[in-house]
């Protein structure tokens, strides 16, 4: 069996800060209810339920804002892909064919994607710092 990467499925999250204040909270419900009052009671529970997770989502649109979603690891850049995949590579190539160059090589190529990874962490978590104490 073999292991493949799947991409993942970006989700859309909703500022809940923002349903704690009363006037948004309530310009949700009245939003969803309008909604729903509108559409017909469908035959199929499938549909139904469809037409329901549209509501809610079209009425949180309408009425709470996205949260701001920061990247998670804001130091990687191109270098870091860049070194990773030629890594990846390597390591590819050597579960191919396993002979004592083609490790030497991932060897080599792994050591690098580690440096240079590390080095630029440590560069953005300096960065940070210096901003915080600033």
């Amino acid at each position: 069996m073999n292991r493949t990467q799947t991409n993942a499925v970006k989700t859309i999250k909703w500022n809940q800060n923002n349903l704690q204040n009363t006037i948004i909270l309530k310009q949700y419900r009245t939003c969803l209810r309008d909604k729903l009052n509108k559409k017909e009671i469908q035959e199929d529970i499938e549909e139904e339920w469809a037409h329901i997770k549209q509501t809610i989502i079209e009425a949180a649109n309408e009425s709470t804002q996205l949260q701001n979603t920061a990247p998670r690891n804001e130091w990687w850049d191109e270098e870091c892909k860049l070194v990773m995949t030629q890594k990846n590579g390597a390591r590819k190539k050597y579960l191919q064919a396993k002979t004592r160059v083609s490790w030497e090589i991932y060897e080599t190529k792994r050591t690098e994607a580690n440096k240079v990874c590390r080095r630029k962490k440590r560069d953005w978590i300096t960065a940070k710092l210096n901003i915080l104490k600033n």
